[in-house]
């Protein structure tokens, strides 16, 4: 089909005008265009009608997903679909902001790059918030892959785009995902299985150790060994024979020392907590077994945890700490002490600034509350080596000192970080030390 020319209108299914500025860019599906729409700048996808397998399916379900509306913000959600014209049709978007960037440069690039392992954690966290809302609105993604992402390296805020395949789960639009990030059983049935919410958790799995690891979780010497990746390996990598490349009981699949080094180098380094959480991921039960794998809050409670054990050594390099325990310095050498550390019902983690406290680590929740924010360590303007927990949530909590004196500590109040106090909230005991 021709492209749109500057100039060219457009109307929506209810009739409003859309108007062609410039192409921005093509894909395998189609093409995308920079349009005003309603007085404001906004991206248009248009389909090249070859790419649909059933068209008529696919249009009516964007248009049931754009009447509904997006689950979350960090969709970028499809939000006016184009009558039927000219062999096609197409839908509205928001554009991207300045300063995002593909999850693909985010990680092979110096320039764009997170720059720590902490800024990694938070994208993996807002990650696995998004595809929690999307799941728990009965929704599932099906194409889940590296290049459905958008980064802010900055602040570590996430979009996420292409979400014309979300479809209610248990339905289809006709897209099976990307080799390499599909579920095995998506790939060993050949269109005969349906991608579906377990299907996405396979995928979302293997986004966060791509993030975490910068690689992909099968793809180790069994990958590197094959010259050429045909489609008969392809299947049989990622669908009929997968292997976690750290599986604990069978090594053929290991990462290659020299051509892979820098993910052994990685693994060795992650809490025990962590790897054991992506071993379960990809373990044969979970690669063969949809329902045994890992849940959204699986995810965000183990990724909460790290977050807090990542410490800043005074040479500038990121120390995994475990149980705020004094850890050495795997690049200087150096000890790195801890001199304040935060006692939840199940683990202990580091106290500095920025350090946050989070429903899911006080034990027992509601998926919606997750990530609700319950402490924040915050310092002093003036002496920025004074601590203080500061009460996130809406409520009056008690703070106890070790001498027995009861304070009420408002909303956005402020503890002192004193050794002993133990604050309480959601009947569970929060010990600084």
């Amino acid at each position: 089909m021709a492209q749109f020319e500057p100039g060219k209108v457009l109307k929506t299914n209810f009739g409003a005008q859309i108007k062609i500025i410039k192409n921005i860019g093509e894909g395998g599906q189609g093409y995308v265009y920079l349009v005003e729409y309603g007085g404001k700048k906004k991206a248009l996808k248009w389909y090249k009608p070859s790419s649909l397998r059933n068209p008529d399916a696919f249009y009516d379900n964007l248009k049931r997903n754009a009447d509904k509306g997006s689950p979350d913000k960090a969709f970028l959600w499809p939000e006016a679909v184009t009558e039927r014209t000219e062999g096609s049709f197409g839908y509205l978007m928001d554009l991207r902001p300045e300063g995002y960037y593909e999850l693909s440069k985010i990680l092979g690039s110096k320039k764009y790059n997170l720059g720590s392992f902490k800024a990694a954690t938070e994208v993996c966290i807002r990650i696995v918030s998004a595809f929690r809302i999307l799941h728990n609105n009965g929704y599932s993604y099906q194409d889940l892959n590296d290049g459905n992402f958008f980064i802010n390296p900055k602040n570590g805020d996430v979009l996420i785009c292409d979400n014309d395949n979300v479809a209610p789960d248990g339905t289809t639009t006709g897209i099976l995902g990307k080799a390499g990030y599909m579920a095995p059983e998506i790939v060993v049935g050949k269109g005969k299985v349906l991608p579906n919410k377990q299907s996405d958790r396979y995928s979302l799995a293997a986004i966060l150790f791509l993030i975490l690891f910068t690689n992909n979780p099968l793809e180790g010497k069994r990958w590197v060994d094959s010259t050429v990746l045909t489609d008969k390996i392809q299947d049989k990598l990622y669908g009929s024979d997968p292997l976690f490349i750290f599986d604990p009981n069978n090594s053929s699949n290991r990462p290659d020392r020299k051509l892979q080094g820098w993910v052994i180098d990685i693994w060795n380094c992650m809490p025990k907590y962590l790897k054991d959480e992506f071993v379960k991921a990809f373990s044969q039960e979970a690669l063969k077994d949809p329902n045994r794998r890992l849940r959204e809050l699986d995810w965000v409670k183990v990724l909460t945890r790290f977050r807090s054990d990542i410490v800043r050594c005074s040479c500038g390099n990121e120390v995994f700490v475990q149980n705020a325990t004094t850890t050495k310095c795997d690049n200087c050498g150096k000890p790195v002490v801890i001199k304040h550390s935060i006692k939840l019902p199940q683990y202990t983690v580091t106290a500095v600034k920025g350090s946050r406290i989070y429903r899911c680590q006080l034990g027992m929740c509601n998926a919606d509350d997750a990530l609700t924010p319950v402490g924040l360590i915050v310092s002093k303007p003036d002496n920025p080596s004074v601590l203080g927990y500061k009460n996130m949530l809406p409520d009056i909590i008690q703070a106890t000192t070790p001498s027995g004196k009861v304070n009420q500590v408002p909303a956005k109040g402020v503890v002192p970080f004193k050794s002993g106090i133990i604050i309480e909230a959601f009947d569970k005991k929060i010990e600084l030390n």
